[in-house]
């Protein structure tokens, strides 16, 4: 497992070490950015034996935590050094590179290429200050930029037999309607995602897995209709939901053409509709969704679906 952030302060690192004590063969990395997380790590890991091993990931940083350069890096792997035991040690670098994108595309890649630039060339100065031995992971990539960091971080890696290159991309796992939509039309604008030797489309190679159902409430005036979803439903920091097609009675009746969800409050979305749409009260609007990662974690459970759309699973979700 990789914690893949900063945890906080002595008070976190107890309660990691408490939830940790349930699972003496785990294999945990975890992100530090700073000499104080070092210590509240170290004194929360001397004060038990019934721990598993804890290795510790210097992360370099634009836009979110990490180190912002060499000599800051430097300062928190002598720190984990100078306290490292069998149970408590260095294991790697990380990064994370979707927080240093901006509305500017070329800034965005000035960015992120200063980020993997240091990330990469601090690998072997690692290597020289700790010897051959030791297997070091290396982990950055989210879901919008990974192709990039192959691009940046391969060579390093291959450079080091004993290292090995972790993608991060957890929020492909079901892709959207919008940021990752957008984002792989932008790794596709970039080249392409290459499988094989081959380079293929990433945008079509990907499909959302993810949807959110709401009913139609009320069709209070001819182009509206209100539906029951709302910001406890759905996600709406990376765009707003898209009504992708309606249901009547359980069946599939239509794609819902020019619709556009324009306003969510609490417990509803506000639907714009087309001149003479065929919705009506009872109706159920299929959603895609923008950014899954804030909302995944307003479902307590997800429901798999067949290819005809009943349920086959119930899968239940967890957040701390």
């Amino acid at each position: 497992l990789i914690l893949a952030n900063e945890i906080g302060g002595a008070a976190a690192a107890r309660r990691l070490a408490a939830l940790l004590g349930h699972y003496p063969d785990a294999e945990l990395h975890i992100f530090v950015d700073s000499a104080a997380l070092v210590e509240a790590l170290r004194s929360a890991w001397q004060e038990r034996a019934d721990l598993p091993p804890l290795g510790l990931l210097v992360e370099f940083g634009a836009g979110r935590a990490g180190a912002r350069s060499v000599d800051a890096a430097e300062a928190i792997l002598e720190a984990i050094l100078a306290v490292e035991t069998p149970t408590f040690r260095l294991t790697g670098i990380a990064a994370y590179e979707g927080a240093a994108a901006t509305a500017d595309a070329e800034e965005t890649m000035r960015r992120i290429d200063a980020l993997m630039a240091v990330t990469s060339d601090f690998l072997p100065k690692l290597r020289a200050r700790i010897g051959d031995e030791r297997p070091l992971l290396v982990t950055a990539g989210g879901s919008v930029f990974f192709d990039l960091v192959i691009a940046r971080l391969s060579a390093a890696v291959a450079a080091d037999p004993g290292c090995r290159l972790v993608l991060r991309s957890g929020a492909i796992f079901f892709h959207d309607h919008g940021i990752y939509e957008r984002g792989l039309a932008g790794l596709d604008a970039r080249g392409g995602f290459r499988i094989g030797g081959e380079t293929v489309s990433a945008a079509a190679a990907f499909r959302p897995a993810l949807r959110v159902w709401a009913e139609v409430l009320s069709r209070p005036e001819p182009r509206l209709a209100i539906s029951g979803m709302g910001m406890r439903d759905v996600a709406m920091d990376q765009g707003l939901p898209r009504p992708l097609a309606l249901y009547r009675n359980g069946a599939y009746l239509a794609d819902l053409v020019g619709a556009d969800v324009f306003r969510l409050n609490d417990q509803h979305a506000f639907v714009a509709l087309a001149d003479g749409s065929d919705v009506a009260v009872g109706d159920v609007i299929e959603y895609g969704i923008s950014h899954p990662c804030t909302c995944l974690d307003r479902h307590a459970i997800l429901y798999g679906l067949d290819p005809d759309h009943s349920v086959t699973t119930a899968y239940l979700t967890s957040f701390g």
